[in-house]
């Protein structure tokens, strides 16, 4: 993860991804998030969501924030539209939406994007 802008370009290879620290979202285990790159004042967020089988994301909302995500393995369902591999999914600010895994492991990249100066979800599991 990149707290500032580097000078280079970064990339993670698959390996190095595979070996990175995830964190549990919103404290489940069953959904673990990856940290890719922070905006230097931390309130952008790129990051890789995965989800085990059947887990679900309650729903929630982020009043100053939009949310691009896009499907990379499995399916799923963000606010009741389901989405397959290769799908693109936007959330507006303050639209409820809860995430519900289907029948095998999802992988999603996210980007997570405020509005206000500061960011009114954590992200980073802490």
């Amino acid at each position: 993860m990149t707290e500032s802008l580097p000078d280079r370009v970064t990339v993670i290879t698959p390996e190095a991804l595979a070996q990175m620290k995830a964190f549990p979202l919103h404290g489940d285990e069953r959904l673990q998030n990856k940290l890719l790159w922070k905006s230097p004042n931390g309130d952008t967020i790129v990051g890789l969501i995965q989800m085990a089988p059947g887990a679900r994301d309650v729903g929630h909302n982020h009043p100053s924030a939009t949310q691009h995500t896009w499907v990379i393995d499995g399916k799923v369902s963000i606010g009741g539209v389901e989405a397959a591999p290769g799908s693109y999914a936007f959330v507006p600010p303050g639209v409820d939406h809860e995430t519900v895994a289907g029948d095998e492991p999802v992988t999603m990249f996210y980007i997570y994007q405020p509005f206000a100066p500061e960011h009114d979800h954590d992200h980073d599991g802490h």
